[in-house]
C-alpha cells in the first residue's frame, strides 16, 4: 500500500493506493493518526483501491467518528463499484459524502 497526502480546495486529501485489508489496514490507521490535521476537512481518495476488506470498512467508520469529534467534514472519492456495493449493502454508504473524483470536491 502506498499513502500520501495533499491539499485540494482547502481539504486535506489522503491518497490510498493498493488493497486495504487486514495486512495493510494498520499502516492506513497509523498514517491517519500521524498525518491528520485537526482543523481541515478530510477526503480519503480511494481511486487506486481495487479491494477493501471488512477491516478497511471498519477503519472508514473509525475515521468517520474521529472527524465528527474534530468537527470537520469527511468525504470519500473514487470508490470502486464493488466497494460501493458492499458499502450500500452494509449501510456504510449512508455515513459518507461521496464524490466521483477530486475535481468534484467543493471549496471548503
Amino acid at each position: 500500500m502506498k499513502l500520501s497526502k495533499s491539499i485540494v480546495n482547502s481539504w486535506q486529501v489522503i491518497h490510498v493506493e493498493g488493497q486495504v485489508d487486514s495486512k495493510t489496514v494498520s499502516a492506513l490507521r497509523d498514517y491517519i493518526d500521524t498525518e491528520l490535521v485537526e482543523s481541515l476537512p478530510v477526503v480519503l481518495d480511494l481511486t487506486a483501491v481495487p479491494f477493501m476488506s471488512s477491516a478497511g470498512l471498519r477503519t472508514l467508520l473509525t475515521l468517520h467518528r474521529r472527524t465528527q469529534e474534530m468537527g470537520v467534514a469527511l468525504a470519500l472519492v473514487g470508490i470502486a463499484p464493488e466497494i460501493g456495493e458492499t458499502m450500500k449493502v452494509t449501510g456504510f454508504y449512508d455515513y459518507f459524502t461521496i464524490y466521483n473524483d477530486l475535481s468534484s470536491i467543493p471549496e471548503a
